[in-house]
């Protein structure tokens, strides 16, 4: 559904009163999906794949630590396309063509994992990590981390590598 005066790129600073409710969802005008949420006290980067903690839609940037098995595993990740501050509030996409943050060299096509790297997704497979369903490089990465384009389709943490 789209929603008036939704704008994905807007943030609203910790103490203000969005417009709108945590876990509400819209389209935006391209036909990308995004989920409205509320940043930890650490912030989220634009960019940078976070994990939904909680049902307050909290988010956290993800690593190998939050998505493992007793802390988040199966939860929704959204990929904020703005830095929301801490405690702040913004759209984290989970529908359609974005930019995704990705370790050195990950290649187009490949099964992507967490990482020790917050909010850095990878495709190396290390033992430990967890798999990330529903999100796909559309390009390979060069030599060194960067946002890349990616589709996403309501990504969620998967299986334990």
């Amino acid at each position: 559904m789209f929603i008036l005066g939704m704008n994905p790129l807007e943030v609203f600073a910790a103490g203000t009163v969005p417009g709108f409710t945590v876990g509400q969802r819209g389209i935006s005008q391209s036909g990308k999906e995004y989920v409205f949420v509320q940043a930890d006290s650490g912030g989220v980067t634009a960019g940078f794949p976070a994990v939904v903690t909680n049902s307050s839609f909290v988010v956290d940037m993800v690593d190998t630590t939050n998505s493992a098995p007793g802390q988040n595993a199966g939860s929704r990740i959204v990929v904020p396309q703005a830095t929301i501050a801490a405690s702040g509030w913004g759209w984290g996409q989970v529908s359609g063509v974005g930019n995704c943050r990705v370790a050195a060299s990950a290649v187009k096509g490949t099964i992507l994992n967490t990482t020790g790297t917050a909010g850095q997704l990878d495709d190396d497979a290390t033992v430990g990590a967890e798999v990330i369903e529903g999100l796909t490089l559309l390009a390979t990465n060069g030599g060194s981390a960067a946002l890349v384009s990616a589709l996403f389709t309501h990504p969620t943490i998967g299986r334990t590598l």
